[in-house]
């Protein structure tokens, strides 16, 4: 079963609860070099990942190649289902399988809040005539339908961010 389109401007998003995948997609006003180094250069995630009164990362830690690791550190806010609550700081790690700039990223994902549960996201860059076109996968939900409805709202979230984000710098 698929579950319903999340859509925001820039950023659209399917997922399949049977399969456990997640498929975003996502215009960017920028080139792919900008786009990739904005994705895993630890001071620009901090800068544009999380929002004011949900969540906020405050600190990333990057070895950016394969079977490098990766940790970011996010205080919770308001939260929600997929996310850090009540102020507590919460991780997400995770190592990274792809690194191939500026077209390919690969890394897995395993979030405190589920438990460290590991998942697999996969970004493809491609240029576009305005900029690039961020083509996400999350998958490795398979038998959890509540994470990948979760993924799927906090990834067109996190896009609409990096979007904004990006178009101002």
């Amino acid at each position: 079963m698929t579950a319903a389109t999340k859509e925001t401007s820039d950023v659209r998003a399917t997922a399949d609860t049977e399969k456990g995948t997640i498929n975003v997609v996502a215009d960017i006003a920028a080139p792919p070099d900008v786009v990739f180094r904005a994705l895993t250069d630890p001071k620009q995630l901090a800068q544009w990942w999380g929002a004011p009164g949900m969540y906020e990362t405050e600190r990333w830690e990057v070895d950016l190649r394969p079977g490098g690791k990766w940790v970011s550190h996010i205080k919770g806010k308001e939260g929600d289902a997929m996310g850090p609550r009540d102020g507590a700081e919460q991780l997400v790690r995770g190592e990274y399988i792809t690194v191939d700039p500026p077209r390919l990223l690969e890394y897995t994902w395993s979030p405190s809040w589920d438990g460290f549960a590991v998942t697999t996201v996969r970004c493809e860059i491609e240029p576009t005539p305005t900029g690039s076109r961020l083509t996400l996968v999350h998958s490795g939900f398979a038998g959890r339908p509540e994470m990948v409805t979760a993924h799927r709202e906090g990834w067109v979230r996190v896009l609409g961010w990096f979007s904004s984000w990006i178009a101002k710098n």
